[in-house]
């Protein structure tokens, strides 16, 4: 009688990275997004190898491996087999594999642009740096009848392998280190007097004297995928505004040609770069966008004063006034120049650890994945369809840039589309979306507008959830614009109207400045009736345009505002009236500046009566 083989049900946890500092090591839109891609797709390789060898994917869902969203960098399966490490050890392989064919690919790509001078990139300290790079981390426990005690058995593991991580020796050079992050060394030996070859790294977009690791130099040159620049999307608002008109649309079109020429004579100057893939091609962001495929810096006021545009008038001096001409005509046309500003958005699901602890069976547990990986898949579209740019949707995290006209319409989209896919399946306890809007200068740094993002997020969160913070910082500094409510308060048509108001004359802009004055000046210690009475004495002796009143709509809409700020603040903080004060005036100045910098259309068609008070 043959041996009988009793296979063992283990449940198998992975975690993969890093995760926030290679994505954060950043210098262009591009590095962010590939960063995400790659870490996605290597996501997506792993769980492709267990399905193979036979496990049964809990998270993310199998059907999100094909899919065009992203995944998050946390694995969750059931095997049923002898031996899991051999399992764990063909994931993986996998993973590695993958990355040393992307690796590949990058260094074809520079290959064929460095032809004649191959002593420039050190091939092997590369690939050591390649195979380095990749933290895999796996944690697995036999299976008992107690699917969600098995799950916080595996999972207190694996956090605790991750305790224990792997240093192996650094088999650095003495050469310079990463331009991104500053962490490992460079792959790249240029000398700074050859113009010939920081011409061909220009094309590629590698900038003059930038020192690239490994994984930097794949994020620039895998694919034939140039991502849109923060820039293009401040733009764009400004360009579509402009397309109603022939004129405007015909001036487009010449600045379009003389931006080519540009990157075709003078690809080694930082004066302009392409939304268009070396195959033609234009990916992850609008269909409109093919009207401009440029980042669109040129078009900002100033530029021409801009050390990119002074080199261009020493080397090109015809191609430089050429470019000053159509734009300047183009800006006449329009009567102004594009505003600066850009919306970054962050979203995070709230309370699904909770969700997740509540699964009973591999089952329901895979149900819930499946339902998140949907939101993730129709979140990229609702980006897109509020003319943003998707750097990463996956599981419950959306992370996007957006026009300012837009991205509050977007933030609310968002929040439907994962009470619809998301919390609609769950009975009690409900898991919410809570969002992160900074809005900033659109040639800030891109690690600091993305801190500001994530600042954004955090305190969209606290203290109760489900809320929308928006963060809008000037390019003159000081303490950022603050605005921060619950979705309960359905606040993106009042912040809406706000900013009609405005637009119209209807309040005047020193309004919010004077409330927090009166706010400052009473500090925590006035009670509700006095603040309500300072609220209605300010409004009524302030004036605007011509010496005219609020209007009745104005002043019911702010005292709603204020009413509404109140029970926030009530149910949390003592003080709560001064408190709810120092909103509404943050809730102004927001008003003030959404109208002041956002293109006049955007609020032309707003319903300005304001709605019924939401209670909170």
């Amino acid at each position: 009688m043959k041996d009988v083989v009793y296979l063992q049900k283990y449940l198998l946890s992975i975690a993969l990275g890093p995760v926030q500092d290679f994505v954060q090591a950043a210098r262009r839109t591009r590095d962010l997004w590939f960063g995400s891609y790659l870490l996605s797709d290597v996501s997506k390789c792993v769980a492709a190898s267990l399905v193979e060898d036979g496990a049964t994917l809990i998270f993310p869902h199998k059907e999100s491996l094909s899919g065009s969203q992203a995944v998050a960098n946390k694995i969750l399966a059931v095997f049923e087999g002898e031996s899991v490490v051999r399992v764990l050890d063909r994931a993986h392989q996998a993973a590695t594999t993958w990355l040393r064919e992307t690796a590949q690919t990058a260094v074809q790509a520079l290959q064929r642009e460095l032809s004649s001078r191959r002593d420039v990139f050190d091939e092997a300290h590369f690939f050591r740096q390649v195979d380095d790079f990749l933290e895999f981390y796996a944690a697995w426990v036999p299976m008992t009848d107690t699917y969600d005690r098995d799950r916080r058995r595996v999972e207190g593991i694996l956090a605790a392998r991750k305790m224990l991580r792997n240093f192996d020796p650094n088999e650095g050079a003495r050469v310079p280190k990463s331009s991104l992050d500053g962490v490992r060394e460079s792959v790249l030996r240029i000398s700074t007097n050859d113009a010939l070859i920081e011409r061909a790294l220009r094309r590629m977009g590698i900038r003059p004297g930038e020192a690239l690791d490994a994984m930097g130099l794949i994020k620039r040159l895998s694919g034939q995928r140039p991502y849109p620049s923060v820039v293009r999307v401040a733009v764009d608002s400004w360009i579509q505004a402009g397309m109603s008109d022939e004129r405007f649309r015909v001036q487009l079109g010449r600045v379009s040609e003389t931006l080519e020429r540009v990157l075709i004579e003078a690809p080694e100057l930082d004066v302009v770069s392409s939304a268009r893939g070396r195959d033609g091609s234009e990916v992850y962001v609008p269909d409109h966008y093919e009207n401009f495929p440029y980042d669109g810096k040129a078009l900002l006021e100033g530029f021409f004063e801009q050390e990119e545009f002074r080199q261009l008038q020493e080397q090109y001096p015809g191609l430089a006034d050429e470019l000053k001409r159509v734009v300047t005509r183009l800006r006449e046309i329009r009567g102004c120049s594009p505003q600066p500003y850009l919306a970054v958005l962050m979203a995070d699901g709230d309370r699904m650890g909770v969700q997740i602890d509540r699964m009973t069976t591999p089952d329901d547990h895979s149900n819930f994945s499946y339902r998140v990986s949907e939101f993730a898949r129709r979140a990229q579209d609702v980006i897109v369809q509020h003319r943003g740019v998707p750097v990463y949707a996956g599981g419950d995290d959306v992370f996007a840039f957006l026009p300012i006209e837009t991205c509050l319409r977007a933030a609310d989209a968002l929040r439907k589309l994962f009470e619809e896919k998301v919390a609609s399946a769950v009975a009690s306890d409900k898991p919410s979306l809570s969002v992160g809007i900074a809005i900033g200068y659109c040639r800030e740094d891109l690690g600091y507008l993305r801190q500001l993002a994530q600042q954004a997020e955090h305190e969209a969160k606290e203290p109760d959830r489900n809320g929308l913070c928006v963060l809008v910082q000037t390019r003159s500094g000081g303490d950022p614009i603050r605005v921060r409510c619950r979705w309960d308060e359905d606040p993106v048509p009042r912040m809406e109207r706000l900013a009609a108001w405005h637009q119209r004359s209807e309040i005047a802009h020193t309004t919010g400045y004077v409330l927090e004055q009166i706010g400052r000046l009473y500090g925590g210690a006035a009670d509700e009736d006095i603040v309500a009475g300072e609220l209605r004495r300010a409004l009524s002796r302030r004036t605007v345009a011509g010496e005219r009143r609020f209007a009745d709509d104005v002043m019911d809409d702010i005292t709603s505002l204020f009413r509404s700020r109140l029970l926030a603040r009530q149910a949390l903080q003592d003080g709560a009236a001064t408190a709810a004060l120092q909103d509404c005036a943050s809730w102004l100045k927001f008003g003030h500046w959404l109208a002041s910098h956002a293109e006049p259309e955007a609020w032309q068609n707003v319903e300005i009566r304001a709605g019924e008070e939401v209670d909170t």
